[in-house]
């Protein structure tokens, strides 16, 4: 992309540097024109001046026109040639836009497919887990909670929780923390 944008903007350099010098040359040949056309009327050969001048334009002409039948024609067959190459690239790249448009027909029926399975598969699972839960686990579960909640008053009762020995573990953490911080401190 960034070689395509020095290459056009060299381009643009080029053709203004090129119209630029023949604006110049352009202006230079009236002037030698304006200029021989004063002097020869000076020294009174106006008409064999006028007439070489012309002859001088009309052979200009004739190489123009050359040149400019020779651009045309160059510019006529590159355009053929674009047109011989784009053909086949654009051929290719509708057969490769009509590969992925069916592809993705497919992919889509398939995608269907699955979600309408996945949909059928997350009902039955829901329905086994509810239940599930109401009549086997949740009892269960009620009752499980029940005598681990018990158990666990009874050892906030008699003063051996778990939420003692974690007090303490963090207590104990927080005093090294304190102590390392007023060591780097000192330092």
């Amino acid at each position: 992309m960034e070689s395509t944008r020095s290459t056009t903007g060299s381009m643009s350099r080029t053709i203004r540097r090129i119209n630029l010098y023949l604006i110049i040359i352009s202006l230079l040949i009236v002037m030698l024109l304006i200029t021989s056309f004063i002097i020869a009327r000076i020294f009174g050969v106006l008409l064999p001046v006028f007439y070489i001048s012309i002859i001088i334009l009309a052979s200009l002409l004739i190489v123009s026109t050359v040149m400019l039948i020779y651009a045309l024609s160059t510019a006529l067959r590159t355009f053929a040639t674009v047109t011989d190459e784009i053909n086949p690239l654009l051929t290719s790249l509708q057969h490769s836009v009509e590969m992925i448009t069916q592809s993705v027909e497919e992919t889509t029926e398939v995608v269907k497919d699955t979600t309408k399975s996945a949909g059928q598969t997350v009902t039955t699972i829901s329905s086994t887990t509810r239940l599930a839960t109401q009549y086997a686990a949740g009892p269960g579960v009620r009752v499980v909670g029940f005598l681990v909640g018990g158990q666990q008053m009874l050892r906030v009762f008699l003063g051996k929780g778990r939420a003692r020995r974690r007090y303490e573990d963090r207590r104990q953490q927080q005093l090294e923390l304190i102590e390392l911080n007023s060591n780097s401190k000192g330092e």
